[in-house]
């Protein structure tokens, strides 16, 4: 049966903007959507060229969101009972996971972790800790330095038991 006009006027025209299926596109503004901030709304450029505003679905993290932002990562979006939602991103690039033998390998030409608080590598027996304020901790039974060259150590005052 067909659709009054009644019906339609009632329906908001964003909710029509994409149509079926998943749309592809980019993001090209990240916009505070209420006075507070608290939500926020991005301008999105489809492949087909036209902007539309679209929020985040609930599976989205805000911040993923500000990746594809920055990196230009494609977005994927869908139809959402109030507009159209980012539901998710492409993805381009292998992910980081473990081999057959449980072997996580990160290879690169550089590679640098931050962390705000500390950084800490733990095996069975041993650990080594970046801790806050410059401290460097090293715990395990045994320690092997093995330099083919040279050791050198500056330091204020070394002390050994």
């Amino acid at each position: 049966m067909a659709e009054g006009k009644s019906a339609r006027r009632g329906r908001s025209r964003t909710s029509l903007l994409l149509g079926p299926g998943l749309h592809p596109g980019r993001i090209e503004m990240a916009m505070a959507a209420s006075a507070d901030g608290d939500e926020r709304v991005y301008r999105v450029r489809l492949a087909s060229g036209r902007h539309l505003t679209a929020r985040l679905d609930g599976a989205v993290a805000p911040d993923f969101a500000e990746e594809c932002l920055r990196g230009g990562r494609t977005v994927v979006l869908v139809d959402g009972p109030d507009g159209p939602r980012i539901a998710g991103a492409l993805q381009v690039a292998s992910a980081i996971e473990k081999d057959e033998r449980g072997t996580l390998a990160l290879e690169a030409k550089h590679l640098r972790v931050r962390a705000d608080q500390s950084i800490v590598l733990e095996v069975p027996g041993g650990s080594l800790a970046f801790e806050p304020g410059g401290a460097l901790r090293l715990e395990g039974d045994k320690l092997v330095i093995d330099m083919a060259a040279l050791v050198r150590i500056f330091a204020a005052r070394v002390e050994l038991p």
